[in-house]
């Protein structure tokens, strides 16, 4: 009996890819809702002739066993799937995605993925953080309450939170602009600030899938760091999010820092899978 085929599909756009793969990201919704997130965001906006982006999905005969995408140029991001498949998915995304410098996803698919990718495009892939995905259902209020509130940024202070938001954007190698984001994220409303009489930490939200939101941009200056500050905001901006009717909050944690995976753990979230970040490089 010979083996399934194995094939790889790609999607015009974001709204055909969720006609065909939206019950197989549900599945693991928290997990998958990077992709899932910024593909509802892009059907809600239409075709933009101007961003091109890739969709693609493998299959072993009729099963979908994942998928991979890539909205902005330097960043690939995948989904988990079974070592099988892998290998067809990374080249036909090396055909496409060749200004890539970055792919994150779920381990243990990561590795392999972006080892393959990388020689798909006559490069190398190195290790850039190791990740953990969170999930929250219900919010544990801090053991130490910390003077201050939480409440969306305003336009007025762009200027103090763009340098936040390019530290965030560096440490993940992402290349867009913080000037732009920043304002993008304060006229949207899903940045916010814990306020001490000036702004003393930030937290956002992105990602609106069918359940639930991932809380992203967790920021506080060194200075003001050891205070509970970026406890406060990311366990009042995620109540504020359950509140609004989300089932979950997740969001993704750097492994080699203990002292936030452990604040998250403390107000509620729980670890459901680790992820890694690969930079692509020229050998």
């Amino acid at each position: 009996m010979s083996s399934p085929v194995i094939a790889v599909v790609r999607y015009r756009d974001a709204a055909a890819f969720l006609t065909a793969a939206g019950e197989f990201l549900l599945s693991a919704e928290s997990e998958n809702n990077l992709i899932l997130g910024i593909a509802l965001e892009l059907a809600n906006q239409g075709p933009s002739p101007e961003s091109p982006t890739y969709f693609a999905a493998v299959f072993r005969g009729q099963r979908m066993e994942g998928c991979a995408f890539s909205s902005v140029p330097d960043r690939l991001g995948i989904t988990g799937m079974p070592g099988v498949v892998i290998g067809s998915l990374a080249s036909d995304a090396g055909l496409v995605c060749r200004d890539v410098t970055s792919v994150g996803g779920p381990d243990p698919a990561v590795a392999p993925f972006a080892a393959g990718f990388a020689a798909a495009t006559g490069r190398q892939a190195l290790l850039g953080m190791r990740q953990r995905i969170h999930e929250l259902r219900a919010v544990i209020p801090p053991a130490r309450p910390v003077p201050g509130r939480l409440r969306p940024a305003r336009e007025s202070e762009a200027g103090i939170l763009t340098p936040w938001v390019g530290d965030m954007l560096s440490l993940i190698g992402d290349s867009r602009e913080a000037a732009d984001l920043t304002r993008e994220r304060i006229q949207g409303g899903n940045l916010f600030v814990w306020e001490d009489g000036d702004p003393v930490s930030m937290a956002g939200w992105t990602g609106k899938t069918p359940n639930g939101v991932r809380v992203n941009f967790v920021y506080t200056p060194d200075a003001l760091r050891g205070r509970g500050y970026a406890t406060a905001a990311v366990a009042a901006l995620s109540q504020h999010l359950l509140d609004q009717g989300n089932r979950y909050c997740c969001l993704y944690t750097d492994l080699a820092n203990p002292t936030s995976n452990a604040i998250y753990h403390r107000i509620g979230y729980r670890p459901i899978r680790d992820a890694a970040l690969y930079r692509i490089t020229a050998k």
